[in-house]
């Protein structure tokens, strides 16, 4: 399976893409840093699901600062290759994504594309509960457009169905509180 970045500093390198990991296409991608562009137009990134690097690579590629969570040791090794290869500095973390959760800090933009076999809208509740996502920041859930998820109190939460994937954006509602600054 051929994957190529499609912007930035990397734009056309090709990924090597391990056989444990399903890629997002190049169409997803595309629209995910459309979306971005607009919504959140660079700082940090963290991929919870690095896979093959195509998604948070990209987001390296176009200049942000990105985290990967892998616990699949050839994936593991197929991103510290693709990221030494193309010049693209990431911090990698093998391990589970939710075990890592409460180490990792905010970041202005979290995206995850789990293994479909997975509770995508449990998965989903613990990323907006545990506090990963930084005031102002977007959680994108790639998942199958069979699985709607969930309205949360407190962010908006908006869908972008393609083909047989949808990618579900959440952010953080602004409450009054938030705009009269510290008390």
């Amino acid at each position: 399976m051929s994957v190529r970045i499609l912007g930035g500093s990397a734009k056309g390198r090709a990924l090597k893409v391990p056989d444990s990991a399903r890629p997002s296409g190049a169409r997803i991608r595309k629209s995910l840093f459309d979306l971005l562009a607009f919504r959140a137009p660079g700082g940090s990134f963290l991929d919870l699901h690095g896979g093959s690097g195509a998604v948070g690579l990209e987001a390296a590629s176009r200049g942000y600062a990105v985290t990967l969570i892998e616990k699949d040791a050839r994936a593991v090794r197929a991103l510290e290759e693709n990221s030494r290869t193309l010049g693209l500095p990431v911090r990698l973390q093998r391990g589970d994504a939710l075990a890592l959760l409460p180490r990792l800090g905010e970041f202005d933009v979290v995206f995850s594309d789990p293994p479909y076999v997975q509770d995508i809208p449990r998965l989903t509740g613990t990323l907006l509960a545990s506090g990963v996502v930084a005031p102002g920041g977007l959680l994108v859930c790639q998942h199958p457009d069979r699985t709607p998820l969930p309205d949360t109190p407190g962010w908006v939460r908006e869908e972008r169905v393609y083909g047989s994937n949808t990618l579900t954006l959440y952010r953080r509602e602004h409450s009054r509180r938030d705009n009269i600054g510290p008390a």
